[in-house]
């Protein structure tokens, strides 16, 4: 999914931001098909691309955070921490073995990224654009 197929309301008009968001999101429901489709040969290695590409993205805002003293850094950065657990929850779950399982904590893992990136990323997005200038 290009920066363009993104949804309007998960856009945080930062560049970087929305390519990476579009990546994660791509990647998930990848993991999703994959489960859905019953080719549960590619769910490990998506599974670790997505821990990967996640661990980056997050450090990179949290650097971005930090750089601009943003205030709602500590929350912002609880909620990477969330997200985390959700991924470890859904490697559990397919390590389980169970398919039904497993498909909802890879819906739940989706819908909390969108979640996050409609709130706390739009108000991170925001807060750059105001103290920056530069995004």
């Amino acid at each position: 999914m290009s920066t363009e197929q993104l949804d309007q309301e998960l856009t945080t008009g930062v560049d970087e931001m929305d390519r990476e968001h579009a990546l994660e999101l791509q990647i998930v429901r990848s993991i999703q098909k994959a489960l859905a489709g019953g080719d549960r040969s590619q769910v490990p290695e998506l599974l670790q691309q997505l821990e990967d590409f996640t661990n980056a993205h997050f450090l990179g805002e949290q650097l971005l955070m930090r750089m601009h003293a943003y205030p709602g850094y500590q929350a912002h950065q609880d909620e990477h921490d969330h997200l985390m657990s959700e991924l470890a929850e859904l490697a559990r779950s397919i390590e389980t073995g169970d398919p039904a399982d497993s498909a909802q904590q890879a819906e739940k893992l989706e819908r909390w990224l969108v979640t996050h990136i409609q709130s706390e990323d739009q108000t991170l997005a925001v807060y750059l654009k105001q103290h920056d200038g530069e995004t």
